[in-house]
């Protein structure tokens, strides 16, 4: 992972069982490896790695030894096997050789004539892009010397790099900062790293290391590893670094930036930027943002403040003549004028402001809002009341709440009371949200005016856990509907309590009466799809759901990370429903990356916490486990919310069970049933005895099901009630059913479990064909889930369920294949010269591998042979 022999004792390598499985395997096939990777991805790291596998007690040769060991190696025999060699036949030594595109023609001809002659096996190292001496080259032309790539860390690299390194877990916003600011790569990580925990700004608390943002200069290892990596910069080069630096990813057609596309083109060859298509034209960024940050740190102060200048000046003459910059520009361009020391008008900032709440920068928006009151010097104070500016005002107590600062937000906010509605509706969220005080801010927002006061009602009735009152309420919202956006406001959170109480379907019903509603503004239709996707999620309706998902793509703003993590949550449900578990993941480790904030629609905790449950799920379990300690300590900073509340509990449940604590995992299912079904949250208190059933706990679970009434008219309800019955009951064949009405809804998790426990059931009854059918059925539907593992409480013990189609020898395979032709057992036995005790043999083996029970069902259940003969026609 890092260079430096220092480095590596504190630094385990992580992240390269790919790699180096690759180049084990091209050496076990009788071929050289070369390994390449940009600076600082750690080529020379896992060239050490492989060769201490491969040839224990091997170095790599140094270039001024590589003559003298070229002279001496072996013309027969040698004692180190390559992979794959027995202990009897010829042995080819492993030789290990860094930097081999720095190697002269003399040295470099040696060792590829080793490799022709097949004396030597090669793994050789160099930078990606590096020119190779002529006679490797030829090598790399002809497939000698294959190539096997050093790659950056992704974002569950980086998290499992600094968990190594440190000891314990990492928050995850610090994690997706560090992995963002070093772009992955292994050697910024680590002098990053290394430097903060030095100075202080990476330091633990509670369990978890938080990262407090860069040291205002760069620390000097930091430096020397920037140059390291950068190589010299000509002076356009070091002014495109820092223009990009400064703006982030900059159109290249800006006409600052498009003055630089020779320089442009020379860094996106070294990788230090990346152009990148977005629409007709092409975005460029840096690779490693923290390059950026170490050039601009290095600048003198008049340059930099005539770069901001000028940077300004472009992205406002961009925008359409006569209007404000949108978005990020806007936040951006206010951004370089306050740091060029040229603050921009009151409105100017007010603007970024919001979009910084929306970003959730809360810092930035403090700081902005403050300057539109003319606080030149950050205060504790709030606003005097005849001087205050209600909407800069509003602005700063959004930011402070933000931060926590709930009692600093209510003070600004009380100031400025009574000024517009707006204020009096922050106020409410603030305290219900920042202060706790959900029945103070229920009894405040009765004082809202306008349609604003029906969607403060229905939050904080969720944060009450009154669900049916809340989804009454969209009703009455409905039929009252005359204008003000009550109906668009509170229709989303109304239908959001609705699956709760009577499940996906009635609430895709509500939504569906608001659909012909005019006046949407934009959150309220964002928060429309979302839960329309969420519902119908809930409600099976995999084609409804991508519906409403393709919607909200179209709906979602880059800059405003409420709707992205509301998106991300979505999606990531629908895919751990199908079983497609890697791309929910990465979508719940961005949400998840998402610093503050709290919204009604998903919390923080639960955030992380649908992020341990989805790791339990693909099999990493270690870190599912590691994820729990910071929702735990991210439950104790957030405000009680019972929805969301026992929705985490329901995921440290699934975790707790795959991690094979089950008495912890029941107690967990136990109390969330108990407690969704006393608040009438009917979908939670059945998802949770669905659990609880599937942990062993049928019998208990199959009692209490009787209280939930609409919840199991819902099509999924139905099933999972359905499901607990047949656990209960132990009914293989209802089992076998359920599984295929799983499959048929897309839930393939839940149809291999199923069909798991059938087979379970049916070899403890001696019905072993059934219990064959079963087990590839089983196979089969994890397949279509992508492999995903099966929970250890519903794995037959000592009969794993195979993956995939089974895969029958070539002689079974042609047996098979004249069986299904309508061919007898003598007629077979005539035609392969075998015997028909032979054939009923083969028969026998083919009918257990594929789970049939007759010939009708081969044709559709033979695949090809291992081996890859083909079948037999006549």
């Amino acid at each position: 992972m890092v260079e430096g022999p220092g480095e590596a004792a504190r630094w385990p390598l992580v992240d390269r069982d790919a790699e180096l499985a690759e180049i084990a395997a091209r050496v076990g096939r009788g071929r050289s490896v070369l390994v390449t990777g940009q600076p600082g991805t750690g080529t020379s790291r896992l060239l050490h790695e492989a060769l201490a596998r491969l040839a224990p007690g091997e170095r790599p040769t140094g270039h001024g030894d590589l003559a003298r060991l070229l002279r001496q190696c072996p013309r027969g025999p040698e004692e180190r096997r390559a992979p794959g060699q027995s202990a009897g036949g010829t042995t080819r030594r492993v030789l290990a050789v860094d930097d081999v595109h720095a190697l002269d023609a003399a040295a470099s001809g040696a060792l590829a004539a080793l490799v022709r002659e097949g004396r030597i096996r090669l793994l050789a190292g160099a930078p990606s892009g590096a020119p190779l001496p002529a006679a490797l080259a030829a090598l790399f032309r002809e497939g000698a010397l294959g190539p096997v790539t050093a790659r950056p860390f992704d974002q569950a690299g980086t998290t499992r790099a600094l968990r190594a390194r440190l000891g314990s877990q990492v928050a995850t916003d610090t994690a997706a900062r560090l992995g963002e600011l070093t772009g992955g790569n292994p050697l910024l990580l680590t002098e990053l790293v290394e430097a903060s925990a030095a100075d202080g700004t990476l330091r633990p608390a509670q369990g978890l290391w938080h990262w407090r943002g860069p040291a205002p200069r760069p620390a000097a290892r930091v430096v020397r590893a920037v140059r390291r990596l950068l190589g010299p910069l000509d002076a356009e080069e070091r002014e495109l670094v820092a223009l990009l630096a400064l703006g982030g990813p900059l159109s290249d057609d800006l006409p600052l930036v498009a003055r630089l596309a020779a320089p442009a083109e020379r860094l996106d060859r070294r990788a230090v930027i990346a152009a990148e298509p977005v629409g007709r034209g092409t975005r460029l960024r840096l690779c490693q943002p923290l390059c950026g940050e170490t050039v601009l740190a290095d600048l003198p102060a008049g340059t930099a403040r005539e770069l901001r200048r000028r940077l300004a000046d472009a992205l406002e003459e961009a925008c359409d003549p006569g209007t404000q910059p949108a978005g990020t520009a806007a936040l951006l361009s206010v951004t370089l004028r306050v740091d060029a020391g040229r603050p921009p008008s009151a409105g100017r900032l007010r603007a970024a402001a919001e979009v910084a709440l929306l970003r959730h920068d809360f810092a930035t928006a403090e700081r902005y809002a403050r300057l539109a009151l003319g606080e030149t010097v950050p205060t504790a104070r709030a606003p005097r009341a005849r001087d205050v500016d209600a909407a800069s005002a509003l602005l700063l107590g959004r930011a402070l709440s933000g931060q926590g600062r709930g009692a600093d937000a209510e003070a600004v906010l009380a100031a400025a009371d009574g000024r517009t509605a707006d204020v009096l509706a922050a106020r409410v969220r603030n305290l219900a949200w920042g202060l706790r005080r959900p029945e103070a801010a229920a009894a405040l927002a009765e004082r809202v005016p306008g349609g604003t006061a029906g969607v403060l009602r229905a939050v904080t009735g969720l944060l009450r856990d009154r669900v049916d009152e809340v989804a009454a309420a969209g009703e009455a919202a409905l039929r009252g509907t005359g204008g003000g956006g009550t109906a668009q406001s509170c229709v989303p959170v109304a239908a959001f309590a609705r699956v709760e109480t009577g499940g996906g379907t009635a609430a895709l019903a509500l939504l569906e009466r608001c659909r012909q509603v005019e006046g949407w503004r934009d959150e309220d239709r964002h928060a429309y799809l979302a839960v329309g996707a969420y519902a119908a999620v809930e409600a099976g309706d995999d084609h409804g759901a991508r519906l409403f998902l393709d919607r909200m793509r179209r709906t979602d703003a880059s800059y405003d990370l409420c709707r992205r993590v509301r998106a991300d949550v979505t999606r990531a449900r629908a895919h751990r429903a199908r079983g497609r578990l890697p791309e929910a993941v990465a979508l719940l480790r961005r949400a998840a990356a998402v610093p503050g904030g709290q919204d009604w629609f998903t919390t923080r905790p639960w955030v992380l916490a649908q992020l341990a449950g989805a790791l339990a799920e693909a099999g990493e379990v270690s870190e599912a486990l590691v994820t729990l300690v910071e929702v735990r300590l991210s439950a104790r900073q957030a405000p009680r919310y019972p929805l969301a509340d026992d929705g985490v509990a329901l995921e440290e449940a699934e975790v707790l069970g795959r991690a094979g604590d089950l008495p912890g995992a029941v107690h967990r299912a136990e109390e969330v049933a108990r407690r969704s079904a006393a608040a009438g949250r009917r979908a939670t208190a059945l998802a949770a005895l669905h659990l609880l059933a599937r942990l062993g706990r049928a019998e208990v679970a199959v009692e209490r099901l009787a209280g939930l009434g609409d919840a199991l008219a819902c099509p999924l309800g139905g099933l999972r009630a359905a499901h607990v019955r047949a656990l209960a009951h132990r009914d293989a064949g209802l089992l076998d059913e359920l599984a295929r009405r799983w499959a048929a809804r897309g839930r393939f998790p839940l149809a291999a479990e199923s069909a798991s426990r059938a087979h379970g059931l049916w070899r403890e009854t001696g019905r072993n064909r059934a219990a064959r059918a079963s087990s590839v059925a089983c196979g089969e539907y994890l397949s279509l889930a992508g492999g995903v593992p099966l929970p250890g409480w519903a794995a037959c013990p000592g009969s794993a369920p195979r993956a995939g189609r089974a895969r029958l020898t070539p002689r079974e395979h042609e047996v098979a294949s004249l069986a299904a032709s309508g061919m007898t057992n003598a007629d077979i036995a005539r035609r392969l010269t075998v015997s028909v005790r032979t054939v009923e043999n083969h028969l026998h083996r083919v009918y257990g591998k594929l789970g049939v029970t007759s010939r009708s069902d081969l044709h559709e259940r033979i695949d090809a042979p291992a081996g890859g003969l083909q079948p037999v026609r006549e």
